[in-house]
């Protein structure tokens, strides 16, 4: 059997984001490791998406964990 990475999406404001399933312990309980979203991908997700308050507030948490991949628009 091979190794296979769990990810989970979490959406609630404060620790919203993208995570690697690390452990499953015994009491049930998981151990998440932060997964680092690129933020075209962010972007892609959410185009064109109307927010609730809480949704747009988890949102911007998710845009701000996201790693920018973006092309610099040289206007430095």
């Amino acid at each position: 059997m091979g190794t296979q990475r769990t990810r989970i999406t979490i959406t609630e404001p404060g620790i919203a984001g993208s995570y690697e399933l690390v452990e499953r312990r015994e009491d049930g309980s998981l151990l998440l490791r932060p997964e680092r979203e690129r933020l075209s991908d962010v972007i892609r997700d959410s185009e064109g998406v109307v927010f609730k308050d809480e949704e747009f507030i988890a949102h911007l948490q998710r845009v701000r964990a996201a790693e920018d991949d973006l092309p610099d628009d040289g206007d430095a």
